[in-house]
């Protein structure tokens, strides 16, 4: 194990500073953890119909929306919990890039909540998460999505697996929606043969949906029977707000 050196103004930083909501900067009180109380209630999911295909708003919960219908994803269903914003976007990234571990689980928790309703959750038999890049997750010491597959796994009873692998350096975050959606095929390799599995993936942000049908298009080459996805956010297109 790696010798962990904390300086003397950290740790005196630790002791003599109180613990800040993520979201508002008020004071955590009690078990809070993260987010504090009031914080937390705003955390609210996504309301209205949504393509079961993609999981983005749409006008049935039970057709496919236009784009799904013309180019069906690979993934038979996708749950999007919440819309990425308020709240939600900042614990979203205090988990992603703030080491604020400790959100991942009433985020988690709340993902799962949400597909144990879903028709098709007890068809799923393993859990994964979109990977980000190995020397990249060295670099954080974590990812967010696999933090909130463990905890996906956790509340639906599904095993919890490590079923891609990432090639490539390139990254989502920053681009445009039109460069997200050219992700090329070959981003991802399945790590084992998946024959007999029904799989759910997971990931922390759902903007175009091209990184979840990537990663689905893996899977299912892999042998995977079927495959779902979840993402905790989704950032829809302003184009259609």
């Amino acid at each position: 194990m790696w010798p962990v050196r904390v300086g003397l103004s950290t740790a005196l930083k630790g002791i003599l500073l109180p613990a800040l909501c993520v979201a508002c900067d008020g004071v955590l009180s009690g078990d809070d953890r993260g987010l504090c109380g009031p914080c937390r209630s705003r955390l609210v999911p996504m309301s209205g119909p949504c393509c079961p295909r993609c999981g983005t708003p749409s006008d049935s919960d039970e057709e496919p929306c236009l784009g799904c219908a013309a180019s069906p994803p690979p993934q038979h269903a996708t749950v999007l919990w919440g819309s990425y914003e308020g709240v939600l976007r900042r614990a979203v990234l205090a988990l992603k890039h703030s080491r604020h571990d400790e959100l991942a689980r009433p985020l988690g928790g709340r993902l799962a909540a949400r597909l144990v309703i879903a028709p098709w959750c007890d068809e799923i038999t393993a859990v994964t998460a979109v990977p980000s890049h190995e020397l990249r997750r060295f670099r954080r010491g974590t990812s967010a999505a696999a933090l909130l597959a463990a905890e996906v796994a956790k509340g639906t009873g599904a095993e919890p697996i490590a079923a891609l692998r990432r090639h490539g350096f390139g990254r989502q975050a920053g681009r445009t929606r039109r460069q997200r959606t050219q992700l090329p095929r070959g981003s991802f390799s399945a790590r084992m043969n998946l024959a007999g599995h029904t799989v759910l993936i997971v990931d922390d942000v759902c903007t175009t949906g091209t990184t979840l049908r990537r990663a689905a298009e893996t899977l299912i080459e892999a042998g995977a029977e079927a495959v779902t996805c979840a993402a905790m956010a989704h950032a829809p297109d302003p184009r259609r707000i």
